[in-house]
Order: C-alpha cells, then structure tokens, then sequence
C-alpha cells in the first residue's frame, strides 16, 4: 500500500516529503553515483541538489543543541573573564562576548526554531555565526596584545575544532571559514609586534589543528555523502516495492470479482436446468459441473485469502462472539456446498451458546476450512464439529472418524503447500491449514492437529472465552464468508 511520511517539525528537512527531489533521480543515477565514487564531495547535479537540501536540514536540527551549547560556553568565558582578567582587558573581552558573540548565536538558536529562514540560507548564517565566532576571538586576542596580557592563542584551536567537528559543517564551508581566522589571527599577532619565531610556533600548531580538523570534516561528510546515496537506494527499493504491493491489492481485488463473476453465471444457469425436486434426477455431468464450480471456487478463494494474508489486507476486528449464529451459518452453507459428497457433517450446536473472543467472519472461514478439509482428506465418513470452555478459553474442535494423521506429517501440516492424502478428485494448493494458522494468530489464539485413539483425526482452535454474556449478531460481510470460498 502506498503511503506518505509527515514533515518533521519546523523548518526541518524530511526527504520523503519533497516529491520533486525523489523524482529528480533514479535508481540508476545512484547506483551510477556509487561506481563512480565521490572523493571530491560532489555528485552528479541532480543528486548533488537534493544531496544539498538534505545536509541542511540536518544542519538545522544539529544547530539547535550546539547552539545552545556554543552560547553557554561563551556565557561562561564572559564570568571567567570579569574574574581573572585585569580590569580594564575584562571590560574590552566581556563587551565582546556579550554583545557580539552571544546575540549572534542567540540569533542562531531562535532562527533554527523557526519556519523561516529556508534551510539553505539558515546554513550559510549559520556558517558566518562561526565565522563572528572566530573573529570574535581574534578580537580578544588582539586586545590582550595591546595592553601586553599574556592570554594563550589555544582559543583559537578550540574555536577550528568547534567547526570542525561540533558545528557539522560542510568540508569546503568549514575549511574556508578556518582559513580565514587563521589569517585574522596571523595579521593580529603580525600586528602586536610578536616575533617571527614566536608567530611561527603558534602558526605550526594551529596549522596542525587545521589539517587534523580538515581531514575528520573531510571523513564525517565522505560518510555522510555515502550513507545518503545508501539510504535514497534504499527509498527507492521501499518505493517499488510499495508500487508493487498496491499493482498486487488492485490485482486480488480485480480478480476476487471478474473470475468469480462467470462462475456465478454458470451456476445460475446449471441451477435453472437442474430438474424439480420432484422431477427425475439430474444428469450425472450437470452435477459433476456444478461440483467442479463449488471446488472451483473454493480455490480461488484460497488463492484470494493468501494473497490478502501476504498483502496484510486482512485484520482482524475482535470482539465478544457468540458460536451459535457462526454454526447456524455454517450449517446453511454446508447443505448447499458439499454436493454430491457422502460424508455426513454434524454440528454440536448446544456447545455454541459459549461466547469467544474473535472475529465472526474470520472465525466462520476458519471452521469453514478445517471442515473441508476433514472432507477432503480424512477418507471418513463423518465430520464432528464441536465446542467446550477450557478455563479462560473455548475449545473447537474438528474431528473426523477417517485414516489419521500420517506421523511424518503432522509436524508440517500447517505449513504452505503441506497436502495429505485425500481422495484423488479433490486437488488443492495446501493453503487451506496454512491459512487457518493465519487467521487464528490475528486473533490471538492456537491451533493444532493430532490424531484420536480409536482413529480418526482433531484438528482444535483455542480462543479466549468472551467475558461478557451479550449475544453478537452473525457473521458480517466485511470479508465475504461464503464457504465457497474456502479449501485447499
């Protein structure tokens, strides 16, 4: 079934809800993207696009938090600049914190909260916040020179690695930025007059702390870049198979009606030839017909059922169920279903005043499948359909007087295509049991089969005994529960 994912907040970026991305590029382009490689952190144009919008609103959910953070590590350096700094230096580097940097990143975090701006111009005033950032150190730095403070340059890597790796950025935004405060900070030192040694140790190390955050900025967005050429395959293959599933629902549904339609228009004109009641017999191929139609469309409806079941069209709607309506239907549909066969079926009905927890109509096709098959294949001559409370559960119980369960089977018997033996004249899939488990275990309950001692087999359904006295209508037609429609 196809479906739709929901936008992800405000301003945040959600790539399965911007149709023209996904359309924008095919299996093919990743997969070609992939073999082609990207070591320069680009791709093709239109992955590159969508690549881009992507990256920035991830870029928008991660600001947030270091936002945050940013802002209250500068808040904190303020307070320790006012206590350790000497006056006057303290008054030129809290005037900077405070009325430049934090109402910067303050921006910042008010901005990724909001619907707007985009998220591609959130990014690049996200990238000149860093930039401020930077500079901002560079300011203070320069301060501290011209009223001859010792204040250590480490601010400086401390701010390259906060680009690098806490901010996020892109490699090319990152590596930019940083290489404009290195040079902002080379200018200042050149300026306060520190000695060509001096500035080349400092320039060594913050140099080093350039190219170590250079190279992780270039390794985090290589990953990223790969796992999102991973994930958009595999959106891609999600889809498909979406696609698939719903040609698949349109399928079942078209030919649930089209290939029961002449079915039940030959069984409407078999049954207008068919003689009186109290004329002569019918002929012998008149009856063969109509019973092929009857096992004709009880294989369908076995086809129909699998494929619901592996579609997940079925869900079960469980609630308080009395037996009695469920075998008084069943009872109906098995005089007219059974034809020409010989076995006689006997229902318990004083057992179906107990009540269960289940679906009606799943749970009458249910009964409707273990009774054909009990037919089918037990090689008996009568099929026992009965009911007892066990505690907190109902017991049903199918028994036939036939051949038994062969013992190599019984431990495969509800399995797909698993089929007995059976009298030759009824063919089927050996979907029939696979199909009751099924539909047993939407509702929560158990199944199983084993063989009786005086001969003959069970097969049981355990369900949960209703807790309330209210009697249910019968079965309704959410899910068609012709008897018809059940076999294998």
């Amino acid at each position: 079934m196809l479906g739709f994912a929901k936008p992800v907040g405000r301003g945040g970026y959600n790539p399965e809800t911007c149709p023209t991305l996904e359309t924008a590029m095919t299996t093919e382009q990743i997969r070609q993207q992939q073999a082609a490689g990207f070591r320069n952190l680009r791709f093709a144009p239109d992955l590159e696009e969508a690549y881009r919008r992507t990256r920035s609103g991830l870029i928008r959910q991660r600001a947030r938090p270091v936002s945050v953070a940013g802002l209250f590590l500068f808040l904190i350096y303020a307070v320790m600049d006012a206590l350790t700094l000497p006056p006057e230096l303290a008054q030129v580097t809290v005037s900077i914190r405070l009325a430049v940097t934090c109402p910067v990143i303050a921006s910042v975090v008010w901005l990724a909260y909001r619907a707007s701006p985009s998220d591609r111009l959130f990014e690049r005033i996200y990238t000149l916040a860093y930039l401020v950032g930077g500079l901002s150190v560079v300011a203070i730095i320069a301060a501290a020179r011209q009223v001859a403070f010792p204040l250590p340059y480490e601010g400086m890597i401390l701010m390259l690695m906060f680009g690098y790796f806490a901010m996020g950025l892109p490699f090319f935004s990152a590596s930019m930025v940083s290489l404009v405060l290195i040079v902002g900070y080379l200018l200042t030192e050149l300026w306060s007059g520190m000695s060509g040694s001096d500035i080349a140790t400092n320039l060594f190390f913050l140099t080093t702390a350039n190219l170590i955050g250079m190279v992780g900025a270039w390794t985090s967005e290589y990953r990223h870049r790969a796992h999102f050429l991973d994930r958009k395959l595999l959106d891609h293959m999600h889809q498909a198979a979406r696609d698939e599933s719903r040609r698949k629902t349109e399928l079942i549904t078209a030919a649930s009606h089209d290939l029961r339609q002449p079915l039940n228009v030959i069984d409407i004109t078999l049954e207008s030839l068919s003689p009186s009641k109290d004329g002569p017999a019918a002929h012998p191929a008149t009856q063969q017909l109509r019973d092929m139609i009857r096992h004709l469309r009880r294989l369908l409806g076995t086809v129909f059922d699998s494929a619901r079941l592996n579609e997940g069209m079925v869900q079960a709607v469980v609630r308080p169920t009395t037996l009695a309506p469920v075998f008084r239907d069943l009872n109906d549909l098995l005089a007219d279903s059974l034809g020409n066969n010989k076995i006689e079926v006997r229902i318990d009905h004083p057992g179906s005043d107990l009540q269960v927890m289940a679906d009606p109509s799943l749970l009458s096709r249910i009964l409707q499948n273990l009774i054909f098959n009990a037919v089918q294949h037990s090689s008996g001559t009568a099929v026992t359909l009965s009911a007892k409370a066990m505690g907190s559960h109902v017991l049903l119980e199918v028994a036939d007087d036939g051949i038994g369960l062969p013992p190599g089977l019984v431990d495969n018997l509800f399995s797909p295509y698993v089929r007995g033996a059976g009298p030759s004249e009824y063919p089927g899939l050996g979907l029939g049991l696979t199909i009751v488990q099924e539909f047993v275990a939407l509702m929560r309950g158990e199944c199983g089969a084993e063989s009786r001692s005086g001969g003959g087999s069970v097969f049981w359904v355990r369900l949960p005994a209703a807790v309330t006295t209210t009697h249910e209508p019968a079965p309704d037609s959410r899910i068609l529960s012709d008897c018809e429609h059940q076999a294998g």
